[in-house]
């Protein structure tokens, strides 16, 4: 009989396994000599334009520059969800690290934008008036606090403890597209569209679907290792 099925997670080091993905899968993403990055761009964009000829007038380097970004944040939020706060909070310390080792602090930079639309989306709807949601709301803003001055005192980076806090109690909303959502508009806003610019439907659904399958990448790969120590 075989337990082939009960396939056991590799144990890796953190380190090793983000500058790997970092290198092979966004920074670097080279497929036998082609760049895959720049040919993931051209469909990731061509498909949207497709749908929304308002995206045509995206310069197409700026387009790619946004997804590494965005691509970074979704990676992080999937390490969250699968990993928890601790090693969340390790992760984000690894990655300022290696962006300013790379050179690349704008990208640490820029992806708090997409960090605060995260945010946002754990209490997105939620009302102080409703004794349901203010309870929710208070617990957020309880843990989050408690957390912040527990993982401080163990000398954490206090910023790369916010970005790891920032994306908990987000499972639902990430279920439920509202994460998503948020995360398309802020593209959409630093691709330099205005405020009440909003996508139409059938733009709105691929760059949700581009956005999902960002996250399921990263998650996939990531429900296959445990993380030493």
């Amino acid at each position: 009989m075989s337990f082939g099925f009960f396939k056991k997670r590799q144990k890796v080091n953190l380190e090793d396994f983000c500058r790997d993905f970092y290198e092979r899968n966004i920074l670097n993403p080279v497929i036998q000599g082609i760049d895959a990055g720049a040919s993931y761009r051209d469909v990731v964009k061509r498909s949207i334009v497709e749908a929304d000829d308002n995206f045509a007038y995206i310069d197409s380097q700026r387009f790619g520059e946004e997804l590494v970004i965005l691509r970074f944040e979704l990676f992080a939020l999937a390490w969250l969800h699968e990993f928890g706060e601790k090693l969340a909070v390790a992760q984000s310390t690894f990655t300022k690290h290696y962006l300013h080792e790379k050179k690349r602090d704008d990208i640490w930079v820029d992806m708090e934008s997409y960090n605060q639309a995260i945010a946002r989306s754990s209490t997105l709807g939620k009302k102080q008036k409703e004794a349901v949601d203010r309870a929710y709301l208070i617990r957020v803003n309880k843990t989050r606090l408690d957390l912040f001055e527990q993982l401080h005192k163990e000398g954490h980076d206090p910023e790369c403890i916010a970005r790891a806090l920032n994306r908990l109690f987000t499972e639902e909303a990430w279920n439920k597209d509202v994460t998503a959502g948020l995360l398309m508009f802020s593209l959409c806003d630093r691709l330099g569209f205005e405020s009440s610019f909003e996508p139409n439907k059938e733009a709105q659904f691929r760059i949700m679907a581009v956005i999902h399958g960002l996250y399921d990448g990263a998650l996939q790969s990531l429900k296959n290792i445990e993380i030493k120590n």
